[in-house]
C-alpha cells in the first residue's frame, strides 16, 4: 500500500491535512435538522395505529382491565412501563422490553398472535429515533375540537398579501427589493452586513449552487476577467441555461418526492422504470416548467389534456410521484395495504407541496394543527378513488404503455393483433392435437426413463422438447454410446414406433435405431438433419409386441456423422386389418383417419410456428411500460376510520381538501368533485392555485433554503404550529407573489435571489454579528455551507477528470434482481446513481444522503469523524487522487510551484495561501527521498490531502 512505502509517513499526511483544515475554513457541527418532527410523523403513521389496534384494549386508561400495570396510551406510561419495568429505553432497542415482547422473546404481545415483521421493524426504528412521542399528558384518545376560523389566523393559512418594500436608511446598499427587506431588519437591530464576497469565492458559490459542480480554472479566469457591470448576471444566465442545472435542482425535488428505485419492505422489489420519473424531473427544471404545472402533472397528469404524445408522456410519467413510496407489496391484508399506500400518498403530497403533516390526522384530529380527521379522510377518498395497486399474493404497482407517435402505435397494435391471432390459432390447434392423440392408444417414454450407456449430455437448448429435456452424444465416442428404452407397460399388439428428436444441419444423417421384439430385431436409420414427420416424432415403422421383458428400443451413435439426439420414444397402437372382421376394419379406419388428422394438424402447427417466428422477426420496437396511476373504476367518498383501523369503518366523509387552507370557501360548502372522477384533478388545481396560502410560500422558501442553507422558515417541511415562524414574513410573501407573477418560474426566482447583494455577501462574520444574531437569521453574511453528498462525489470525479457528464436513462445493471449487495461501479453524476431503500452508495450515505423512505426538504448536515476517515482511507478517493496527480504531473512536468497552484485552483477554486504552499512544498521534498515513494505516489498523497480538507467540501 502507498502508506507503507519507505519514507512515506501517514503522520506527514495528517500534518498536511491539519494545515489544510485550518486554512480559514470554519469547521461546522451537525445542524439542527428537523428530526423530531419527522419522528413524530413516523409515530403517527407507524406506531400509534398499531398501539391503538393491538395494545389499548389491555394497556390504556379506559381498558376494562389493565394488564401488568402497563399503560401504553400516554408517553409517560410508555416510558415508565409496568410491573416488569420500563417498556422502552429511547435510543436502545436492545434494552426495550416492549420490543422484546413484540418479538415474542420474553412476553408475547399481543396475545392474539405475533405482529408482522415489518411492524416490529417499525418499532425498532422508532426506538432508535429516541421514541419521539407527541402524547404528553394524553391519557387516552381525546376528541379535539378544532376552531377553523381561529386556525386561519395562523400566519401560514392567511392569504398571501402584497407587501410594501421597506424604506431603508442605507438605500444605496441594496441591489434588489430583496435586499431592502433584509436590510430593514438589520437596521432595526443596528447591525451592518458583511462586505460582498471576493469574486473568486462568488464564482465557486454560483457554480455549486446552480449546477452542483465546481468551475474549472478557465471558467474562473473568464469570470475574473469580465469587468462588465453585467458579469454576474451573465454568468447566472449561463448557468441557468446549463443542462446541469436540472441535475442539481432536480435532485432537490427528488428528495422531496422520496425518490427510490426499490420498494423497501418485504423482499424489496425494483421499480425498474422509476428512472423515467427522475429524468422527467431533471427535464422539467431545465425547461423551467411552471411549478403550478409541475404540481398538476405529478398529482393528476393522467387526467390532463395533451397536445401531442410527448406531452402525454411527460404527464403520465409524472404521476409516478404517487407510486414511488416505500411499500411492502407482500402485505396479505389487502385493505390494510391499500390504506397504507393512501396514507403515504397523503403524507407526501401534504409535506411536498404544502409543508403540512397530514398523516397525524389518520387516527384522530390533528393534535397540533387545525386539521380534523375528516379532512384526512376527505383526501383519502380522492386517493382511494385512484387505481394504484395490482392484485396478487404479492401485489404490484400500476403500469401503462408509454405514449408514442401514432404511426409507431399503429404498427405495434397491428403486430400485437396479428401475433395474438396466430397465438390463439396455435393454442386452438394444440388443443385439437391433444384430443386427437387421446383417441389413440399411445405410450410415451421420455429419455429420462431410458438406460444410458456412455456419456450422454442433457440439454434444453432447443425448445419444444418432450418431458424434461433431451440428450445428445456430444458428437463424441462414436460406437460406444447407447440409449435403451424398455416398454414395460406395453400390451400385446401392433404399434407404430416413433422417435422424437430436434433437427439441424449439425445432426447425424444416419442414426441406427434397433427395435427388438419377440419376433426378431429390426434396425432403422434416421436422418436427423430432416425435421420429424409431424414436427416432433418420426415414425420408425409398425412392429408386433408381445409385452415380454426382452423387448426394447436401442438408439446407437455407431458410425454416425454428427450429433445424435434422443428426446423420447412413442408407441401408438396400430390395429391390423382383417378381411372378415368388420369391427377390426372399423378400428383400422379410425386409426388411419385419426393419424392422418394428427399429421395434418401437426403440419398446420408447424406452419403457425413458422408464421409466428417470422412475425416476431419483423416486430416493431417494443413500447416500454411506465409507472403510472389510473382513475378508479368506482370513484366515491370514503369512511372515516375509527382510530385509523381499516376494518372499523365510521361515517362517510365527502371528498375534499384541507379546510383551514380554503380561505375563499365557507367551511360548510363542499368541494365540487364530479361523481365519475377521483378528485385528483380538482385537488391538483386547488394545491396549485395562487389562492392557496401555502403552496407558493412553501416553494419560495425551499428555493431560499437551497441558496442560503436555511429557509426564511427553517422548518421547510412544516408550516404548521410546530414549525418555526418566518424570520422575514413580509419577504416570504413578496417572494411567493413574485413566483406567481413570474409564471411560477423557478429560474426567474433563483435569478432574482442570487443577483441580490444579500446572496453575494461574504461568509465571514464579526463578533458583534454573532453575538446579536448567532443563527444569522438576519443574514448579515452568507452562511458557510458544506457541499451535499452528491456534489462532494461529483467534484472528486470532476477534478480527477473521470466524471461522466452525459445524461443517462436506466442505470441499474440489466442482470440486477435485488438491491442487496449491489455494487456501484460507474462514474456518472450522482443523480444517476441507482437509489435503493436498503442499499445506498457508501459516499452518499456517509455524507448525509436523505432517507428515501421519507419526503425530505431539509437534509441533515453533519461533521463526523467517519467522513474524514472515508476521505482518507476509501479506495475510491485514493484512485481519483492518483488520477488527479497523474494529470498534474503530465500538464506541469517540471514546474512544481505551478503544479501546486494548479492543484489548488482545480480542487478549491483558488490559489494556495503562502503557508499552504510552503507546507505543500516541504511535504513534497521530505517525501521524495532516495528509495522512497514515486513522484506519482507522493503527489497522489498531496492531492488526497487537499480533497480531504475542509475547504474542498465547503463553500463560503
Amino acid at each position: 500500500m502507498l502508506r507503507s512505502e519507505p519514507g512515506f509517513s501517514l503522520k506527514r499526511v495528517l500534518v498536511i491535512i491539519a494545515v489544510m483544515m485550518s486554512s480559514g475554513a470554519q469547521v461546522a457541527t451537525a445542524k439542527d435538522a428537523p428530526e423530531k418532527d419527522r419522528g413524530i410523523e413516523f409515530f403517527e403513521a407507524k406506531i400509534r395505529p398499531v398501539l391503538i389496534k393491538h395494545c389499548y384494549e389491555c394497556h390504556a386508561a379506559d381498558a376494562k382491565s389493565i394488564r401488568g400495570g402497563l399503560l401504553l396510551d400516554t408517553q409517560a406510561g410508555t416510558l415508565t412501563g409496568g410491573d416488569s419495568g420500563a417498556s422502552i429505553v429511547p435510543g436502545k432497542p436492545e434494552e426495550s422490553l416492549l420490543l422484546e415482547s413484540l418479538r415474542f422473546e420474553s412476553f408475547e404481545m399481543p396475545p392474539a398472535g405475533k405482529l408482522a415483521p415489518e411492524i416490529i421493524a417499525d418499532f425498532e426504528t422508532w426506538i432508535k429515533m429516541g421514541a419521539p412521542d407527541p402524547r404528553e399528558g394524553e391519557s387516552k384518545v381525546v376528541k379535539q375540537t378544532i376552531d377553523l376560523e381561529q386556525g386561519r389566523e395562523f400566519w401560514s393559512f392567511k392569504p398571501i398579501a402584497k407587501q410594501p418594500v421597506p424604506q431603508v436608511t442605507d438605500a444605496d446598499w441594496s441591489h434588489t427589493e430583496i435586499d431592502r427587506f433584509i436590510r430593514a431588519r438589520q437596521e432595526q437591530q443596528n447591525l451592518n452586513p458583511a462586505s460582498v464576497a471576493d469574486r473568486t469565492s462568488l464564482v465557486r458559490r454560483l457554480y455549486f449552487d446552480l449546477i452542483g459542480l465546481p468551475p474549472t480554472p478557465a471558467q474562473i479566469d473568464a469570470f475574473l476577467n469580465d469587468n462588465s457591470s453585467d458579469a454576474v448576471a451573465n454568468l447566472v444566465d449561463e448557468l441557468l441555461a446549463s443542462p446541469h442545472f436540472g441535475e442539481r435542482w432536480g435532485r432537490y425535488w427528488l428528495d422531496v418526492a422520496r425518490y427510490s428505485q426499490s420498494t423497501g419492505g418485504g423482499r424489496s422489489l425494483l421499480y425498474n422504470s422509476a428512472w423515467r420519473y427522475r429524468n422527467y424531473v431533471i427535464d422539467a427544471f431545465n425547461k423551467d416548467r411552471p411549478f403550478d404545472q409541475f404540481i398538476k402533472e405529478q398529482i393528476a397528469g393522467d387526467t390532463l389534456k395533451s397536445n401531442d404524445y410527448r406531452q402525454q408522456q411527460e404527464q403520465l410519467i409524472a404521476t409516478a410521484f404517487l407510486l414511488l413510496g416505500p411499500t411492502n407489496y407482500e402485505q396479505q391484508d389487502k385493505e390494510q395495504l391499500r390504506m397504507d399506500v393512501i396514507d403515504e400518498q397523503i403524507q407526501t403530497v401534504g409535506r411536498a407541496f404544502m409543508a403540512m403533516t397530514l398523516g397525524c390526522a389518520r387516527c384522530h384530529d390533528h393534535k397540533f394543527d387545525p386539521i380534523p380527521a375528516s379532512d384526512y379522510y376527505a383526501l383519502a377518498g380522492i386517493f382511494r378513488s385512484t387505481h394504484v395497486l395490482t392484485p396478487g399474493n404479492v401485489s404490484g404497482w400500476t403500469k401503462r404503455s408509454l405514449p408514442v407517435p401514432a404511426e409507431q402505435q399503429k404498427a405495434r397494435d397491428a403486430y400485437d393483433q396479428k401475433l395474438a391471432s396466430l397465438t390463439s390459432q396455435q393454442k386452438k390447434k394444440q388443443k385439437q392435437l391433444k384430443k386427437l392423440e387421446l383417441q389413440l392408444n399411445s405410450i410415451v417414454l421420455d429419455d429420462s426413463a431410458a438406460t444410458l450407456v456412455g456419456d450422454w449430455k442433457e440439454s434444453t437448448f432447443m425448445k419444444d422438447y418432450i418431458g424434461k429435456g433431451y440428450i445428445h452424444d456430444q458428437h463424441q465416442a462414436k460406437g460406444k454410446k447407447l440409449v435403451k428404452f424398455v416398454p414395460k407397460k406395453l400390451k400385446s399388439g401392433r404399434y407404430d414406433v416413433q422417435l422424437a428428436y430436434n433437427s439441424a444441419e449439425s445432426r447425424a444423417s444416419r442414426v441406427p435405431v434397433t427395435i427388438k421384439t419377440a419376433k426378431g430385431k429390426h434396425t432403422v436409420y434416421v436422418n436427423q438433419r430432416v425435421e420429424p414427420t409431424d414436427g416432433a416424432f418420426s415414425s420408425l415403422g409398425q412392429f408386433e409386441f408381445t409385452g415380454t421383458k426382452d423387448e426394447e428400443i436401442i438408439v446407437s451413435n455407431e458410425g454416425t456423422d454428427g450429433f445424435v439426439i434422443v428426446d423420447a420414444i412413442r408407441f401408438i397402437s396400430a390395429p391390423v386389418e382383417a378381411e372378415k372382421d368388420t369391427q377390426q376394419q372399423a378400428a383400422v379406419a379410425h386409426y388411419k383417419q385419426t393419424t392422418l388428422k394428427i399429421t395434418q394438424t401437426k403440419k398446420q402447427l408447424k406452419q403457425l410456428k413458422s408464421e409466428i417466428a417470422q412475425t416476431k422477426k419483423s416486430a416493431p420496437p417494443q413500447i416500454p411500460e411506465i409507472m403510472s396511476v389510473y382513475e378508479g373504476e368506482e370513484p366515491g367518498d370514503y369512511h372515516l376510520l375509527i382510530r385509523g383501523d381499516v376494518h372499523n369503518l365510521g361515517k362517510k366523509v365527502p371528498r375534499g381538501f384541507i379546510t383551514v387552507a380554503q380561505s375563499d370557501k365557507p367551511a360548510d360548502k363542499p368541494v365540487s368533485i364530479p361523481e365519475t372522477a377521483s378528485g385528483r384533478h380538482e385537488l391538483a388545481d386547488w394545491i396549485a392555485s395562487p389562492q392557496n396560502p401555502l403552496t407558493a410560500r412553501v416553494y419560495a422558501n425551499r428555493i431560499w433554503h437551497h441558496l442560503f442553507g436555511s429557509g426564511l422558515v427553517r422548518t421547510v417541511d412544516n408550516f404548521g404550529f410546530r414549525g418555526e415562524t418566518p424570520s422575514h414574513p413580509e419577504l416570504l410573501d413578496h417572494l411567493a407573489l413574485k413566483l406567481i407573477d413570474q409564471g411560477w418560474s423557478t429560474k426567474s426566482l433563483i435569478r432574482e435571489i442570487v443577483l441580490s447583494r444579500t446572496y453575494q455577501l461574504a461568509s465571514e462574520s464579526t463578533e458583534k454579528q454573532r453575538a446579536a444574531d448567532p443563527d444569522n437569521r438576519l443574514l448579515t453574511h452568507q452562511n458557510h455551507r458544506r457541499l451535499d453528498a452528491e456534489s462532494i462525489r461529483d467534484t472528486i470525479l470532476f477534478v480527477s477528470g473521470n466524471l461522466d457528464l452525459s445524461q443517462h436513462e436506466q442505470t441499474i445493471r440489466p442482470d440486477t434482481k435485488t438491491e442487496y449487495g449491489y455494487v456501484f461501479q460507474k462514474h456518472y453524476r450522482s443523480i444517476y446513481i441507482p437509489v435503493f431503500r436498503n442499499r445506498l452508495h457508501d459516499l452518499l450515505a456517509v455524507f448525509d444522503f436523505p432517507d428515501p423512505n421519507l419526503s425530505v426538504g431539509r437534509r441533515n448536515t453533519s461533521t463526523l469523524s467517519t467522513q474524514a476517515l472515508y476521505l482518507m482511507n476509501n479506495p475510491f478517493v485514493m484512485e481519483q487522487s492518483q488520477e488527479l496527480a497523474s494529470r498534474l504531473i503530465k500538464d506541469y512536468p517540471a514546474d512544481e510551484p505551478a503544479r501546486i497552484d494548479a492543484l489548488f485552483r482545480t480542487t478549491l477554486g483558488r490559489l494556495p495561501g503562502q503557508t499552504e504552499k510552503a507546507n505543500a512544498t516541504r511535504f513534497l521534498r521530505q517525501s521524495q527521498t532516495s528509495g522512497g515513494p514515486s513522484e506519482t505516489e507522493v503527489w497522489s498523497a498531496l492531492c488526497q490531502t487537499v480533497i480531504a480538507c475542509i475547504d474542498f467540501r465547503y463553500i463560503k
